[in-house]
């Protein structure tokens, strides 16, 4: 009786097992030209992904970066400067409030318009089972939007609170200190945590872990939107 509590975590495992590889296939860009990037708050795009999104704008790819909620105008700026570090030729600001997106039915209209207004080929969002409500909101949203956008898109689906199970990975050995110029510029997050710290261990086991001498890299749990609603429909219900 004592492992039901644990039997979301299962179920989870029982569905993502046919995409995981085992030896996880490295990525030098993605597929189409136009990103567009969930963060549920701002700073999240910055240790999740910075470092493959900064790869991808050196391949000449467009990246677009929506965040979601809204907390102070010193973080607003904050993330102004990290976007521009990463390369984001717009931004799009929700100003939602913090933990308020699960089930908030603006939002999920809200993202949808940008959504269908972006048109991205790939859209990066946190992993559908990343240990904070607002990240678990966004996957959420997409599931209940998904007849009101053109589902052709690919999700990368990053982790920032949680490690995740990846099938893809980015060698980000070369954009390692714009990531981490990105993630120094929200002053008043890394106050409290060192974000840097978290994400250089973490991108540098996944690093040495896929090629000695790799330096960073980070992953990702790659499925087509399709494939990625339907995971979610069935872990979140």
């Amino acid at each position: 009786m004592k492992h039901l509590k644990n039997r979301h975590l299962f179920r989870m495992y029982e569905y993502i097992q046919p995409f995981i590889n085992y030896s996880i296939p490295s990525e030098r860009s993605v597929w189409g030209n136009k990103i567009l990037v969930i963060a549920p708050h701002q700073d999240d795009e910055a240790i999740g992904c910075a470092g493959t999104l900064v790869k991808n704008v050196k391949a000449g790819r467009h990246v677009e970066i929506v965040f979601c909620t809204h907390d102070t105008t010193e973080r607003m700026r904050e993330s102004e400067k990290a976007a521009s570090i990463i390369g984001s030729k717009k931004n799009h600001f929700m100003r939602f409030t913090m933990r308020s997106l699960s089930g908030n039915k603006d939002f999920y209209n809200n993202l949808a318009l940008v959504i269908n207004k972006v048109e991205p080929d790939v859209l990066f969002m946190p992993f559908l089972f990343d240990k904070h409500d607002d990240h678990i909101a966004v996957t959420q949203a997409v599931i209940d939007i998904r007849k009101d956008i053109d589902l052709k898109f690919m999700v990368y689906s990053y982790a920032v609170w949680s490690p995740l199970n990846p099938n893809c990975l980015f060698d980000i050995s070369a954009e390692w200190e714009l990531k981490k110029q990105a993630i120094e510029c929200y002053k008043t997050q890394i106050a409290t945590r060192d974000y840097i710290k978290i994400a250089q261990g973490l991108n540098g086991y996944w690093g040495e872990l896929k090629e000695h001498g790799m330096s960073y890299a980070e992953t990702f749990f790659k499925a087509s939107a399709r494939e990625y609603i339907y995971l979610g429909k069935k872990i979140l219900r």
